[in-house]
């Protein structure tokens, strides 16, 4: 096991909440999370364009690849739009969780079908429990996230204090 590797993916997952806080932000201040969205990737177009052109990969394309493969961005657009509205009403803790809870099973699922070019792997104990302990998890910060802080009940509490709006 590559250590500064984990480290470094753990930071990548950092950068993913931090970046989702940010796009929170962006999304009030916009007016949905959607905008938000398309500002991110327009934003995030740009870079990797800049990064791209002067020749950080030092690869260039030499051919179109199956249109099938371009759907990555697909589910990249879909990721953000969704995870960010996903923050805007239940807070950046329980949706990162539930990211991650998702990109584990989805993992699990590519793999164990061996969808996408990947060969098969049948799920292991260990995958399906990290599986249970992440859905235990989004259980657990979801429930607090839906007890008030006064000890007031969701129903006995102001609708303004409620986090039901949406952005």
């Amino acid at each position: 096991m590559n250590f500064l590797l984990i480290i470094g993916t753990i930071g990548a997952g950092v950068g993913l909440s931090a970046g989702l806080a940010f796009n929170l932000r962006l999304a009030r201040s916009l007016g949905t999370p959607l905008s938000a969205s398309l500002v991110n990737f327009v934003v995030g177009a740009a870079v990797l364009l800049g990064l791209w052109l002067v020749g950080v990969d030092g690869v260039r394309p030499t051919r179109i690849p199956p249109l099938w493969m371009l759907s990555g961005g697909l589910f990249g657009a879909t990721y953000v739009a969704l995870s960010l509205a996903g923050a805007a009403r239940l807070g950046v803790g329980v949706s990162t969780v539930a990211v991650t809870l998702g990109q584990v099973v989805g993992a699990m699922v590519i793999t164990g079908m061996g969808w996408f070019g990947q060969a098969p792997q049948r799920p292991t104990g260990t995958g399906l429990l990290s599986a249970a302990l992440l859905l235990g998890a989004v259980a657990m910060l979801a429930r607090d996230r839906e007890q008030p802080a006064d000890g007031a009940s969701a129903d006995e509490r102001p609708a303004h204090a409620q986090g039901t709006k949406a952005a």
